[in-house]
């Protein structure tokens, strides 16, 4: 083994030996509040919602007491549907994010930026004649909408629908 990868083996370990000193260390120390809780015997208080704990800020915050009066209504997003593809608007609601997520995608915590209390719309559009999709070609298709209530802005969405070509499913797009 060359001097040079002796050097860089002992500078890797001696880094790692350190790093758990550290964390023994900040473990021990009563006073650390980002000390671990997995000492035997210690109580560990559970987190208020441990999903939500290393989340982004949030680029689109909680609006529950915002007016309905700004909220966009069902004729606004009927207004803009392609009526060309033969998008028909069937179910509009609006919600929270977290009722959202709870109603159509349990088990999940949804997109971490946008906040549980945010209201969306939430639009079932149906396109009775097919879709071409970036994945797939659908000969009928629903796909379910969430947009912000304020803005419009399209959170996610989701298609079902009778797949034309199977194949078309392990298409990969590449930019």
């Amino acid at each position: 083994m060359s001097s040079t990868a002796k050097a860089l083996a002992s500078l890797l370990i001696s880094t790692f030996l350190c790093g758990i000193g550290l964390q023994l260390s900040a473990d021990a120390d009563p006073s650390n509040a980002n000390r671990s809780n997995s000492s035997v015997g210690q109580q560990v208080k559970p987190q208020e919602n441990p999903s939500k704990v290393n989340r982004l800020p949030e680029r689109l915050p909680g609006n529950q007491n915002t007016p309905v009066s700004k909220f966009l209504r069902k004729e606004y997003f009927q207004s803009q549907l392609r009526k060309d593809l033969g998008a028909e608007l069937q179910a509009f609601e609006w919600m929270t994010y977290q009722d959202y997520i709870d109603k159509y995608t349990p088990g999940s915590t949804g997109i971490t930026d946008i906040s549980d209390d945010r209201v969306v719309a939430i639009l079932e559009i149906s396109f009775p004649k097919g879709l071409k999709a970036e994945n797939a070609d659908y000969s009928t298709a629903v796909v379910r909408s969430v947009r912000d209530a304020v803005s419009g802005e399209l959170i996610e969405y989701e298609i079902s629908g009778e797949v034309t070509d199977k194949n078309s499913l392990n298409r990969v797009i590449m930019p």
